[in-house]
């Protein structure tokens, strides 16, 4: 189908294919523009330099008890007007007012609590919607209550406390919005963000400092004023006719003769990419959204779906000074492409001194790193799940269930419910006649095992957190679900299906109908900005679960949270009781047992680093130890036996050696 700008502008200029709808997929749409810019405000390719977002420095840092670094970081989530067509300014969300906002640079080991203030209108100053948000940290193995579960939400005037453990390899996460319904549309504003995990081991070998550049992709189409035109096209998703990076149309990069390393984030909320040089030359692909392969790829295109991240090396010093290199766009099936959607941006290359100073400047890697991820073998698995990613009256779903489901099931209707450390294979169809579905599992990095029955894309080969899955192909997952015990979401990362209603979630080590401490909406409720958390406590069983945020101040004082105490572990234990709690406590007879609780410092989030010894004490017989462990960075701890006791334990205890101890009862069964 091809559409003239005449055409485009009778249909209204923010989006073309909404005139003919898309019930059904499309397969080929080109068109001159989707804006109603006049010509001399329509941005032109290569006439910006590329701005490189600034990097958030911590308001302060102290040490946990345990010796961990904590950096206490603070964003404002804000409308702000943003350069980007000649001549007018464009309304957007951003963090701290840009787009795309701070990134935000940690090392591994080192813990974050981010206070992120909702300080936006309260509804969407053009379309309309109440601007309530959560944050999801995209690509971290964060708690329930901190990961951006879709329905907990923070409204204006309030602050959420996230804390992020960043125990993970390396690898580029990014931050964005992820309110329910509204996510495709905040992002699309401006809620987006990319956060660089460091290492040792990626140190060494790859680009650093100002080599290592962030690249966030974006599309966007603009009314005649300048402001940001929105229509996803029936829910199947927004194509725009301006290509932006790190919110610039089209830029250019001066380059030295050496090696540079750029992290791509795909933040188009549903146009893919198939990115290429115009030299033809290859990329070398060294990292995928988990972090590093365990050997690098030459790639010389590849297909780039929404919310993925791909680092790859570019060598400039083949080219000689004054070399125009541009990065280009492909595209793959069912995008909607313009005249100048081939385009992303270009790099010139000069004949500056070239700075050889650290790693990775003239040689290009091989071998990079193991993961446990990548050593998985589909032999470990203990089961295979099979879903479908469809359309269904005009709702889209994954696994024939939608979020609607969800929330009226009080969050306890799950797709998935594996234990801790279960090793699963996941396979997601796409046969329902079109369309590309990215989608993301949170929590996990897993190994693309085949694709359609054949090996994976050179650029899959290694962790995933998103996986393209394109028009009726069928893709298996490989995932051990560790870390941490809870509710977790998995959805399509094409935003407008994601809103309506493609979303759906999974549990991991627990039952969702017993009380639980990671409550992804209730364990952790935002307070008043520049007020004290207020203490939390998981909701009692039965109690209705709420999705709309608190909007008046808590009726009752609360104590408040010291998140993370600069003191030693033994001068913050001394005196305390109770630090240690069971969260669950399971004995099937003759199949297994499965306890997990907390030890944590009172008062605190802080974790104890200690040593948790569990009794049986059910009554009518002599007590007797069941096992020792120790509670993990995050302060969480799990005792699982296959087979448990030939006897039912009914009741059980755990002391610390912290100081303190707890008692629960055994659910049977």
């Amino acid at each position: 189908m091809s559409v003239t700008r005449r055409q485009a502008l009778q249909i209204g200029g923010v989006g073309i294919i909404g005139a003919f709808g898309l019930a059904v997929p499309l397969t080929s749409v080109n068109a001159k523009s989707a804006s109603q810019l006049a010509s001399r405000n329509m941005p032109k390719p290569y006439q910006r330099t590329l701005p490189i977002p600034e990097i958030l420095k911590p308001s302060s840092t102290v040490v946990d008890p345990d010796g961990h670094k904590r950096h206490l970081y603070k964003i404002e989530q804000k409308a702000a007007l943003a350069n980007i067509v000649p001549g007018l300014s464009t309304p957007i969300l951003g963090y701290n007012g840009t787009f795309p906002g701070p990134t935000i640079k940690v090392n591994q080991g080192e813990r974050i609590t981010l206070e992120m203030d909702n300080v936006l209108p309260l509804f969407h100053p053009q379309w309309g919607y109440r601007l309530d948000t959560s944050t999801h940290l995209h690509g971290s193995a964060s708690l329930p209550q901190f990961d951006g579960y879709a329905n907990d939400l923070t409204g204006r005037d309030y602050c959420k406390d996230y804390e992020y453990p960043n125990f993970q390899p390396a690898r580029t996460l990014w931050y964005h919005d992820h309110a329910v319904h509204n996510t495709g549309q905040s992002v699309y504003s401006g809620l987006a963000a990319q956060y660089h995990l460091h290492d040792e081991v990626e140190g060494n070998i790859l680009p650093q400092g100002k080599f290592d550049v962030p690249l966030t992709v974006s599309d966007a189409m603009f009314a005649a004023n300048g402001s940001l035109g929105y229509n996803d096209n029936t829910h199947s998703g927004l194509w725009g006719d301006v290509i932006l990076v790190n919110g610039a149309p089209w830029p250019v990069m001066k380059v030295q003769r050496r090696i540079y390393r750029f992290r791509i984030l795909n933040a188009s909320i549903a146009r893919s990419y198939r990115f290429s040089l115009s030299t033809g030359d290859a990329m070398t692909m060294v990292a995928t959204d988990g972090g590093l392969m365990p050997a690098a790829q030459q790639v010389t295109s590849w297909r780039h779906g929404g919310a993925e991240r791909y680092e790859v090396l570019i060598d400039f010093s083949k080219y000689p000074a004054g070399k125009r290199v541009e990065l280009r766009n492909l595209s793959n099936k069912n995008n909607v492409d313009y005249d100048f959607t081939g385009k992303v941006m270009a790099f010139d290359v000069t004949d500056e001194p070239v700075d050889t100073s650290g790693p990775g400047a003239r040689v290009l890697p091989t071998v990079l790193a193991p993961s446990l991820t990548m050593s998985l073998k589909a032999s470990d698995s203990l089961k295979t799940r099979h879903m479908r990613v469809k359309r269904d009256n005009g709702t889209w779903t994954i696994g024939g269930m939608t979020w609607d489901e969800v929330v009226k099931s009080g969050y306890r209707k799950v797709l998935a419910n594996p234990d801790l450390d279960d090793v699963e294979i996941w396979e997601i169809e796409n046969s329902s006649g079109g369309w590309f579905h990215p989608v993301h599992i949170h929590l996990v990095d897993f190994q693309v095992l085949s694709r359609n029955g054949q090996a994976p894309f050179a650029h899959e080969k290694g962790p995933k957190d998103v996986v393209y899955v394109g028009e009726g192909e069928t893709v298996r997952l490989l995932m051990k679900f560790e870390h941490n015990r809870g509710r977790y979401m998995i959805h399509c990362h094409n935003l407008p299906h994601e809103d309506h209603d493609m979303m759906a979630q999974f549990s991991v080590g627990i039952d969702t109908n017993d009380p639980d401490p990671n409550h992804p909406v209730d364990a952790v409720r935002p307070h008043l900005i520049n007020q004290p958390a207020p203490a939390q406590s998981a909701p009692e069983e039965g109690t209705a679960d709420v999705a709309a945020p608190p909007v008046t101040p808590p009726a009752e004082a609360a104590a408040p949270v010291t998140t993370a105490p600069a003191t030693s572990p033994a001068a913050a234990a001394a005196g305390q009781k109770d630090v240690v709690a069971i969260t669950t406590a399971r004995h099937r007879l003759k199949k297994d047992m499965t306890f997990a609780g907390t030890s944590r410092f009172t008062g605190s989030t802080a974790p104890t680093s200690a040593t948790v010894v569990l009794y049986d004490v059910t009554p009518g017989r002599a007590a007797t130890r069941l096992g020792t462990v120790t509670a993990n960075t995050l302060g969480a701890w799990t005792l699982t036996v296959k087979p448990g006791p030939a006897k039912q334990v009914t009741a059980v205890k755990a002391e610390s050696s912290a100081g303190g101890s707890a008692t629960a009862s055994v659910r049977t069964g």
